[in-house]
């Protein structure tokens, strides 16, 4: 039974008198105490905790405690930090004008400090005595500065070779304290000024510690240390069974964290369990709240069971106790809850908890699973009943349910696609498929289930809809901002300028390679292959499968990657992420490169820090109207790099391979052209045809330009017998710049610059086999012809004003788009398509 969320206990009596101060009456404190102490282990962490002192000394050589080494060579200190330094050289660090690596390999820390609070033996051999001044203990101190007064030259290791050891002092009462007790109370310094401080207000004699008071007191601690002893007796052992319930999910011991968490709840709470959450955030730091509120919600699941309540009736579900895997497969580390108290119908909240506890899905598919039976609880709301009895539901209640998914939206409102749609509705047919194959639903109605009807079908594309491609003239004015990147970001241990360098990178191989975030931010640094007098990028299509892929690169974006490598060369590498090129934020050993969000998040942050950035789009005054930056983010730098080389007409065939898709169709997407766009490109291009001499010859209409530009792959051609052949039955043999037949346009000017180059390898190879001279001059004179044709539309091309040119222009884009699907057009060199105007110099 749950009220507000709060657990209200089952066999909880009336508080009265005897209440302890936990807000437990004693005799459920007693129980709720026992339950505890028959599930702690006993000989938990060996050699780390002493569960007499109440003490926990952290092991460096153990993979679950926060505690390190100092990076520094010359030092043995601790520290929090993977490969970070200890407070001593940390300050020494500051202080100085050494790098972070050099300082490592060559500081030295100064022994005479002693801030570390380590004890020492007295400087006298053989006194076991705590060291306090001159490096002796308060007796051979005591004894040095009466023979300074004697003969104030005195020499002090001449002297000390002189005495003679004392017996050992007993040990201070604080258990776990590593101090010499001192007369006056049986304390150590540290504990006896504590203890003077309590009674500072006393009239009289100061009284002696109580054991009470003992009992709760912590030894002086070191960076690797905390200690339970100033809980309450029963927060103590809630806090130990929650540390134990940590480890045993492979979450790491922070020692610091711990101890800070322990200082804030000593004198707040006695029962960690029974406390209001408002009572645990400290406020102070982020990872001591998150330890406090998992805390306490481990410790509240844990008094759930010991009152008997079923962890899966609670409105929250905690997703660790019913078994839910992290992404990365293991056990999840730190699970929020999952509230099901919107989904209103018993039996749907009960298979969804079933579908978690029995498959133990990950986190991801677990808030699925919440979303849907979210949505098929919303929908049966509706229908008469409720759609409380399973056994009553009919067939026109699971058309509601289809219905409802059918317009379902995304999380902040907007639209979302079919596809997702019906991904989420066949995620819901997954968790009730389940509970019938398993025997849970013997009581449902036969008739709710799934028909071949029941289906969300795929929207059709409006083909005139600007797509996810960014458009070129947007990256340029990207471009002109870069200095913006990274900027307010942090990332780890690098420095502002060290970040916004890499932010570069990043923005500049998803802009020139268009490659996915994830396999940008997987590159390693061996990435760069050059292979006969070309630089390849070496990366893996884990979604496809393929691995070790090649990509052509340019020397700017190969100039990114070098310049980069040099700033990588000087950052203080995380553990595990020496051979990726992008390192991670964290230092867990776990994470070894940069992950895609932390990419989107870059990249978003960057958008909207350029002040002004302006679409293809003009208003009713005529002006530029602003872009929308929700839609930049990384993946559309890959829409937009296909998109360009799309647009350039590359042949459809070549693109795939360039973008390693694994279907044709998804290349075929970037191609699209609508037939409205189709024919105002042709009746563009109809009027600028030329024939073999240069002189006007502009086609009749739209249909006698399209009959013809299939016939052949340099340009239009008349001649009937090859149209009716579809460019087949070439008189002769394609030698279009000397037929009077041909008819060029300037969408047609990349093919015959390309196809140039071809005929000069021909005559190249064809010299080389010493061929009859007749064959060279043919080729020589092929050559010359097309030289011509394209001379001639390059100065139609100039003689045109600048909005007829744009004009023609983009309707060369468009019929060398459909040309390209359709297989009529020759290969293209993989170089970068240009961009509109100056992108500027180079980009590395």
């Amino acid at each position: 039974m749950t009220v507000s969320g709060n657990v209200v206990p089952l066999h909880r009596p009336r508080r009265d008198a005897d209440q302890a101060a936990s807000g437990l009456p004693r005799e459920v404190l007693t129980e709720w105490t026992a339950w505890l102490h028959e599930r702690i282990e006993s000989a938990w962490r060996p050699g780390e905790w002493d569960g007499e002192a109440h003490l926990f000394s952290g092991d460096v050589d153990h993979a679950g405690t926060a505690v390190y080494r100092c990076d520094v060579a010359a030092c043995d200190a601790l520290t929090r930090t993977r490969r970070g330094l200890c407070a001593t050289c940390e300050k020494t660090h500051r202080a100085g004008s050494l790098g972070l690596k050099e300082f490592k390999a060559t500081s030295v820390p100064d022994r005479n400090r002693v801030i570390s609070g380590e004890r020492a033996d007295c400087r006298v051999t053989g006194c076991p005595r705590d060291s306090v001044l001159w490096g002796l203990c308060n007796a051979h101190g005591s004894l040095r500065h009466k023979d300074l007064q004697r003969d104030p030259h005195s020499e002090l290791q001449t002297w000390i070779e002189r005495q003679t050891p004392y017996g050992p002092s007993p040990a201070c009462r604080v258990a776990g304290c590593r101090y010499d007790a001192r007369a006056a109370f049986g304390l150590c310094g540290i504990h006896q000024s504590r203890w003077k401080k309590v009674t500072a207000t006393a009239r009289g004699r100061r009284s002696t510690p109580s054991s009470a008071w003992l009992d709760r007191q912590a030894p002086f601690l070191n960076v690797h240390q905390f200690s339970l002893a100033p809980l309450h007796p029963v927060a103590r052992l809630e806090m130990l069974y929650a540390l134990q319930q940590r480890d045993e999910r492979g979450q790491k011991i922070d020692p610091v964290a711990v101890r800070q968490a322990v200082a804030h709840l000593a004198e707040r709470v006695d029962s960690i369990a029974t406390a209001e959450a408002g009572q645990l955030p400290s406020g102070k730091q982020a990872n001591v709240d998150a330890l406090l509120r998992e805390t306490h919600r481990i410790l509240r699941s844990a008094f759930d069971r010991f009152e008997g309540v079923d962890p899966t009736s609670r409105d929250v579900l905690d997703l660790s106790e019913l078994g839910v895997k992290s992404l990365r497969g293991g056990t999840t580390q730190r699970p929020l809850g999952l509230d099901v108290t919107d989904i209103r119908q018993p039996w749907l909240r009960e298979i969804l908890v079933t579908w978690i506890f029995e498959t133990k899905p990950n986190t991801t598919e677990a808030r699925r699973g919440l979303r849907v039976c979210k949505a098929v609880s919303r929908a049966l709301d509706t229908r008469v009943g409720g759609g409380m009895d399973p056994a009553k539901l009919v067939f026109a209640d699971m058309n509601a349910v289809v219905d409802t998914f059918r317009v379902l939206p995304k999380l902040d409102g907007g639209p979302m696609s079919s596809k997702q749609r019906g991904a989420l509705l066949s995620f819901f047919f997954k968790i009730l498929d389940y509970n019938r194959a398993a025997g849970h639903l013997d009581g449902m109605s036969a008739s709710f289930a799934r028909h071949s009807s029941h289906v969300i079908k795929a929207e059709e594309v409006d083909e005139d809809e600007a797509g996810k491609a960014l458009p070129e003239s947007l990256i340029a004015q990207l471009d002109d901002y870069v200095d913006l990147l990274g900027q307010g970001v942090t990332h780890g241990k690098m420095t502002p300028e060290q970040v916004q360098a890499m932010a570069r990178a990043i923005y500049e191989l998803l802009r020139d390679t268009g490659r996915r975030p994830y396999e940008i931010a997987e590159l390693r640094t061996s990435c760069l292959e050059h292979a006969d007098g070309e630089w390849l990028l070496i990366w893996d299509n884990r979604k496809g499968r393929r691995l070790n892929r090649r990509l052509e690169l340019e020397h700017d974006t190969v100039e990114t990657i070098r310049t980069w490598r040099a700033v990588r060369d000087t950052l203080d590498l995380p553990t595990g992420s020496e051979g990726f090129l992008f390192p991670p934020a964290g230092e867990n050993g776990i994470i070894r490169h940069l992950v895609p969000e932390q990419i989107s998040s870059m990249i978003r942050k960057w958008a909207d820090s350029v002040p002004v950035l302006l679409s293809e789009e003009f208003d009713g005054d005529g002006d530029r109207v602003p872009f929308d930056r929700s839609l930049i983010y990384p993946y559309a730098f890959r829409h937009s790099f296909c998109q360009r080389y799309a647009d350039a007409g590359v042949r459809i065939e070549v693109l795939r391979e360039l973008m390693d898709h694994k279907s044709m169709q998804t290349t075929q997407r970037y191609y699209k052209i609508s037939h409205k766009r189709k024919r105002e490109a042709v009746n563009v291009m109809r009027l600028h045809t030329v024939d073999r001499r240069g002189r006007s010859a502009p086609m009749a209409s739209a249909t006698a330009y399209e009959a013809r530009s299939v016939a052949v792959i340099f340009g239009n051609c008349t001649e009937p017998s090859n149209v009716k052949a579809g460019g087949k039955a070439c008189p002769i043999r394609f030698q279009c710049a000397a037929c009077p037949f041909y008819r060029p346009d300037p969408s047609y000017l990349p093919v015959i610059e390309d196809h140039i180059r071809s005929l000069k390898a021909d005559k190249e190879m064809a010299v080389m086999m010493e061929a009859d001279e007749f064959v060279v001059r043919n080729l020589d004179d092929q050559i010359t012809a097309f030289k011509g044709t394209v001379e001639t539309l390059r100065k139609l091309m100039e003689s045109m004003g600048q909005d007829e040119r744009d004009e023609v222009e983009e309707a060369s884009t468009v019929l060398r788009k459909v040309r390209a699907v359709q297989g009529h057009g020759s290969a293209v060199s993989l170089g970068m398509p240009g961009f509109p105007g100056q992108r500027g110099e180079s980009t590395a």
